[in-house]
């Protein structure tokens, strides 16, 4: 699981504050919509093993790209 919180979009870029299930250290992430990738940002230390939890943020945040922002955050869930 990982909880985006904080979503919004500025020029072009959206940014949100990630926190990984069990976990309460933030990452904050910004997401270019044109080149549809993420803008560098640092895994704290020890959170290596959370890679799968930001690729779900991503496919989530890509799914934003041309859509309005309806909710400010958002759960992810998966099995």
């Amino acid at each position: 699981m990982i909880i985006l919180t904080e979503i919004t979009r500025n020029n072009g870029c959206i940014t949100c504050v990630a926190y990984v299930e069990d976990c309460k250290q933030r990452i904050d992430l910004s997401f270019s919509e044109s080149k549809a990738e993420f803008d560098r940002f640092d895994m704290p230390e020890n959170y290596e093993w959370c890679k799968s939890h930001i690729a779900h943020a991503k496919k989530y945040l890509k799914s934003l790209i041309g859509k309005n922002i309806a909710s400010s955050e958002k759960t992810i869930m998966w099995y």
